[in-house]
């Protein structure tokens, strides 16, 4: 009676439940918090790649640290528990710090990368030797907590430093230079399921003519064979949906008389789309395909033959297979051409056509070399055509008697027909794919202002149709380099400067994948830059960040550089035009205040009236474009005087 209201403790017992629960919820609060840690990251950088990339380090380094503790029978206890979510802090600071590095060396240009690692080495150093200590202490639990640091936090910073910066890299670079586009999410999945499915299907093919068709004659074995793999070729060029397919036959070609068939080679699909056209032909191949294990495989038991089999002996057995009623499909370049352009044709189709006694059915590929660029074997959206050119009898001495002069010749009428083709998908919204990967992974802000300003532009049509296609080009204002992309790509005989005060913004410019010779930035301020003579001077949205002032001199220094048939373009908001002028300001505001653009004072928007006022006194042609009906933005073309009157007079 005398325990009456009394509780008994078992502090043993109380322990061991109380770790109990802790392990339990620990467990679950590490998942939950693993889970909103990718989420967030994947939020901030606005790419589910990126968010992986910097996300594995933590998720591998705590599986490490785990495997560590359970190898050496180091178990969690009160007190390593708390400790552990320090630890897993640190972790997804050093992944961040990581992942900023390689992203502003990758967007600017800016090696940090160097300087972050070595913030990271610090922490690192300091965290081990202050918790390290512990690991002489005589209590267990304290000596826990200093095995848990040291092991977790050397497993994140390994993980951090090796396999972060090698992901990173394979989205962006390969074989030491940058991608022409980069890896997405996306397309690793879309390209492995297009691989995958060909190999599969291949594979089929080579064990149904090891096994199935067996039994059947050998003539009549080749010949399902032939149309196995024309199926096999056609379905893996119409399952990559990424790319729109176009065959233009004018002629109905059917190849129901067999010939030399030549094509262009601009990238590792060309194979199949050739194969795919007639389940009667026969590809000479290089010794790299032959040489493949699996398709070596396939193509021996088809009768293709390697180039490397030599002329003489090629005719020996091409003979055979013509007079089977086969084609023959020569890539003349015998390589891939880099840069999409027509290599020099070697002589060994047209002298396989002479022995042959065979005519030459030249096809153009083009756009296969923007779905998948030589070294690269993952797709871009792009739009694929197979143009059938007439067929090119042994007998038409137009193209020459000789081998030499039929070589000469036909490769001569091939560029010229290539360029017919090439021309007609020299249209902005054909490149806007290949514009807008140059922003990937540079942040999603600047990745969706992207798309918008583009999209709002309508992919820069307008001055793509005003700007002639050859001549130097100055855009002053250029921003991000939007403008001066996407005009390269149409023409690469345009010569492209562009101007920019910010500095950030240049640095972009000058670090996408797509800069070249011919399109180069610089930073410095337009008002007292000194321009050099020039074809075109471009004031895309420029002038009412100056004050008045600033503006005239600015139009009259473009002016005095203005080559004789040369033109400036001036796009601007014209405040005379009030009731649709707000939506001008309007558009301006976001931009101004949200980041985008940079100002040094007040906007102010020009005059139309005054603009034109002072073009006429500097004797200048002027036509005017109104495009809009939202803002007040004009379009100001301006010639000298002098090549309208030429005009008038020459008509």
């Amino acid at each position: 009676s005398g325990f009456e209201g009394s509780v008994v403790f078992d502090r043993e017992y109380l322990t061991f439940e109380l770790i109990k629960i802790l392990k339990k919820d620990f467990g679950l609060l590490v998942s939950f918090s693993l889970l909103l840690v990718f989420v967030i990251l994947v939020i901030s950088y606005g790419r589910i790649e990126l968010g992986i990339i910097t996300f594995l380090p933590i998720l591998i380094s705590w599986l490490w640290t785990l495997g560590i503790m359970g190898a050496f029978g180091i178990k969690f206890n009160i007190f390593n528990i708390i400790i552990s979510t320090f630890i897993f802090g640190l972790g997804i600071d050093y992944s961040i710090f990581i992942m900023r590095g390689l992203l502003q060396q990758y967007k600017y240009g800016r090696e940090n990368l160097s300087s972050y690692k070595t913030s990271i080495f610090l922490s690192v150093f300091t965290t081990i030797t202050g918790l390290g200590v512990l690991i002489f202490a005589q209590h267990p639990a304290l000596r826990s907590i200093a095995w848990l640091s040291i092991i977790g936090i050397l497993s994140v910073v390994i993980v951090a430093y090796t396999l972060e910066p090698l992901m990173f890299r394979w989205l962006v670079y390969i074989r030491g230079r940058k991608r022409t586009a980069p890896v997405t999410l996306y397309g690793f999945i879309y390209a492995q399921v297009c691989y995958a499915y060909f190999f599969v299907v291949s594979a089929l093919v080579v064990v149904t003519g090891i096994t199935g068709l067996r039994l059947l004659p050998t003539r009549l074995r080749k010949r399902g064979l032939h149309w196995l793999l024309t199926l096999v070729a056609k379905s893996t060029i119409y399952i990559m949906y990424m790319s729109k397919k176009v065959i233009i036959n004018p002629n109905k070609e059917n190849f129901s008389k067999p010939a030399i068939i030549i094509a262009n080679h601009q990238s590792l699909i060309d194979i199949p789309l050739m194969i795919m056209l007639s389940p009667k032909t026969i590809l000479l191949s290089n010794d790299w395909v032959w040489g493949n294990q699996l398709m070596g495989t396939l193509l021996r038991q088809v009768d293709f033959y390697p180039v490397s089999m030599g002329l003489d002996e090629l005719v020996k057995k091409l003979r055979i297979k013509v007079d089977e009623g086969y084609s023959i499909i020569i890539f003349p370049e015998g390589t891939r051409a880099e840069d999409l352009e027509i290599k020099r044709f070697h002589k060994g189709a047209f002298y396989l056509a002479e022995k042959l006694n065979l005519d030459i059915i030249p096809i153009i590929i083009h756009g296969s070399g923007h779905c998948v660029t030589k070294h690269e074997y993952y797709g871009n959206k792009s739009t694929v055509t197979l143009k059938f050119l007439d067929r090119i009898k042994l007998s038409d001495t137009d193209f020459g008697t000789t081998v030499r002069e039929r070589t000469k010749r036909i490769s001569a009428h091939f560029r010229k027909e290539f360029d017919v083709v090439k021309q007609s998908y020299q249209y902005p919204a054909y490149y806007r794919d290949r514009l807008l990967k140059n922003y990937l992974y540079k942040g999603p802000v600047l990745e969706w202002y992207t798309r918008i300003k583009t999209g709002i532009e309508d992919n820069y049509k307008m001055f793509h149709e005003l700007i002639p296609k050859e001549g130097k080009i100055v855009d002053v204002g250029c921003g991000y380099g939007y403008l001066p992309y996407m005009l390269n790509f149409l023409s690469e005989k345009r010569d492209i400067l562009g101007i920019d005060y910010d500095k950030d913004k240049i640095d972009v410019a000058n670090n996408c994948m797509s800069k070249n010779q011919n399109v180069n930035f610089v930073t410095g301020d337009i008002t007292d830059y000194e321009f050099e003579n020039s074809d075109v001077f471009v004031l895309n949205d420029v002038l009412h960040y100056l004050q008045k002032e600033d503006q005239d001199l600015l139009v009259t220094k473009c002016i005095g550089k203005l080559n004789a048939e040369g033109k400036l373009i001036i796009r601007d908001g014209d405040r005379d035009l009030q009731k649709r002028h707000l939506g001008t300001r309007l558009s301006e505001f976001y931009s101004t205040n949200f980041g985008f653009n940079m100002t040094k004072n007040d906007l102010e928007f020009v005059s139309g009236k005054e603009l034109l006022g002072l073009l006429e006194a500097k004797d200048m042609n002027v036509e005017i474009i109104d495009a809009t009906r939202l803002t007040s933005n004009l379009v100001y073309v301006i010639t000298h005087k002098h090549n309208l009157e030429e005009a008038q007079s020459n008509g």
